[in-house]
């Protein structure tokens, strides 16, 4: 945000950029509802086109900050203490919810709010998001990590004709034929396994073994199947079981080779705070802040839709359109002259004037 003075054609203060986020009339409900049909329009017309499925990937992901002191006059809007799994520790900042749309090699960010717990949960976030969406041409799988894998997603997805893969934690109560009747924690569970009662599969480039358990977890859909799973050189190892859960019955290879494209949404975080800087804006105001990624969302789209097979990183795309900007105004001043306006006129006219 801080270069678009610089890039823009016009003689435009920095603190301008501020006051339009924060005060401005601009209507971000009415941009919002334009971008998600265009974002809607592409991925349908990507599975049309390929046949490929559809993937919403739910996942959040935190803006640090600096915590104020307490005798801060204005400190930030909306931020609070957060579980960062990254730091594996909590950190203060804004948590923001994602809901990415990909088809094919097209991913765009179809959803991006700050999450206020005071106001509803990220569960509640995601599941009006999903229940909201369209039908597709192909099918449609919903992933989500262990903190998105709750009973009112999963019954949203199904209600919408969409599938849900997504993990659990290795605590959740799993309930199977002779096991105990009051259940019991799949980290437990796999204590009772042996060789005999896992395969190996390959998934990629790597190998994996699997455990397909014939039974329900507690407060999921009992119609569901649950997956296990450990890199092959860390058999029942502890901190390396897997946990995943299926409402579509497919193979363990498949399940695994679908869920693995949940990973699309953490390249798609980390390269928007690498390259435009999600995690450094400076505002302070919550409309401020959602009008940012209001921003942010359509940055990526542009990107996006100049995207070609030279041009695949959001980095490379990124540094296109700033190419495509210089040439605009090289354009812009050749034309100036032709036309006989001064140098001085236009210097000053770009705010480049000594």
């Amino acid at each position: 945000m801080k270069n678009i003075p610089e890039l823009s054609m016009r003689n435009i203060h920095r603190t301008s950029i501020g006051k339009f986020l924060s005060k401005s009339p601009w209507p971000t409900s009415l941009v919002m509802d334009k971008y998600q049909l265009y974002v809607l329009a592409q991925i349908s017309l990507q599975a049309r086109k390929t046949g490929y499925p559809v993937y919403a990937i739910l996942d959040d992901t935190i803006s640090e900050k600096t915590k104020p002191s307490s005798k801060a006059l204005r400190p930030t809007e909306g931020c609070s203490f957060h579980h960062s799994h990254l730091r594996k520790k909590r950190v203060y900042g804004h948590q923001i919810v994602c809901v990415l749309l990909e088809c094919g090699e097209l991913k765009l960010p179809y959803y991006m709010e700050l999450y206020d717990k005071v106001k509803q949960s990220k569960i509640n976030m995601v599941r009006q998001i999903i229940e909201a969406l369209p039908g597709f041409p192909t099918k449609v799988y919903v992933l989500g990590d262990s903190w998105y894998s709750a009973c009112s997603v999963i019954k949203a997805a199904h209600s919408r004709g969409f599938e849900y893969i997504g993990a659990l934690k290795a605590n959740r109560v799993l309930y199977y034929e002779g096991g105990p009747r009051l259940g019991q924690k799949v980290n437990a569970y796999v204590k009772t396994l042996t060789e005999k009662d896992v395969r190996l599969v390959t998934v990629g480039n790597q190998k994996y073994w699997v455990h397909r358990v014939n039974g329900f977890i507690k407060r999921l859909p009992k119609t569901g199947v649950i997956l296990l799973s450990w890199p092959e050189n860390k058999l029942f190892e502890e901190n390396a079981t897997h946990v995943f859960y299926s409402t579509c019955n497919l193979s363990e290879e498949d399940i695994l080779s679908t869920y693995t494209g949940r990973w699309t949404i953490e390249i798609f975080f980390r390269d928007n705070k690498m390259q435009l800087e999600l995690d450094r804006y400076q505002v302070r105001g919550k409309q401020a802040i959602q009008r940012f990624l209001t921003i942010i969302m359509l940055a990526y789209a542009y990107c996006t839709s100049i995207s070609s097979d030279d041009c695949r990183t959001l980095g490379i795309q990124r540094k296109h359109a700033r190419n495509e900007i210089k040439q605009n105004l090289i354009a812009y001043v050749y034309e100036q002259a032709c036309h006989g306006i001064p140098l001085s006129k236009i210097s000053e006219e770009l705010g480049i004037a000594v």
